[in-house]
């Protein structure tokens, strides 16, 4: 089965810093946009952690996650967007906002990120959705990043009808890269990213195996 064709949505810089930053793909048949967008995603918890919509409440902490540098290191540089401008994107439910959720902690509400899909694209040409999270620096080396992308894996195979999900890390990004294969991927290429050396790891749907401790509410 095919995944179904991304929308085009307003591009962020992503990652999943285990200790560092770290992108999924969610790989589609053929490239192309979609006449329809999936649906919002649902609020998600696991053991820790509540995924759930963005709010307008939410800017500040957004804001400064964007714009933190030693968050974006591996990707296209820090947010240059001001904080009203944030304010603005969380108040009008900005394009691409369906598929992004908070991550905060359970019990606390302390916003530590986001994470969601965004469309990947690789010279030009889409390729398919990306699934992403992105912790503020103190939240790293918690195993946060590895909690959210097993719980958004399964989420994207079921939400965007997709039979393959890939792990795209920066060359350079050690931590990344032992995640992809802490998560089950296996490499599949070299390729270039953001002007940077980066790896493509693979999983596909039938190798997924049960996630533990999260329901949808």
């Amino acid at each position: 089965m095919r995944c179904r064709q991304p929308l085009a949505v307003s591009m962020f810089s992503f990652q999943i810093p285990s200790t560092r930053t770290f992108n999924i793909t969610l790989a589609s048949g053929n490239g192309g946009l979609a006449k329809t967008a999936p649906p919002m995603l649902d609020s998600i918890r696991t053991d820790r952690l509540l995924l759930r919509p963005l709010r307008r409440e939410d800017a500040s902490d957004y804001h400064a996650l964007e714009t933190d540098i030693r968050v974006k290191q591996y990707l296209n540089g820090a947010s240059k967007l001001t904080l009203e401008q944030y304010q603005a994107k969380l108040a009008a439910g900005s394009e691409g906002l369906a598929w992004t959720l908070a991550v905060t902690a359970e019990g606390t509400g302390t916003f530590l990120g986001r994470c969601g899909f965004t469309e990947y694209s690789e010279f030009f040409e889409s390729i398919g959705w990306e699934i992403n999270v992105v912790l503020h620096y103190e939240q790293w080396r918690r195993g946060y990043g590895l909690e959210v992308a097993r719980v958004l894996i399964p989420l994207g195979f079921a939400v965007l009808g997709c039979d393959k999900i890939l792990g795209v890390a920066d060359a350079a990004n050690g931590d990344s890269l032992s995640l992809c294969t802490r998560l089950g991927m296996t490499f599949e290429k070299d390729t270039t990213r953001y002007g940077r050396s980066a790896r493509v790891y693979s999983i596909a749907k039938e190798r997924l195996t049960p996630m533990r401790s999260s329901s949808v509410v």
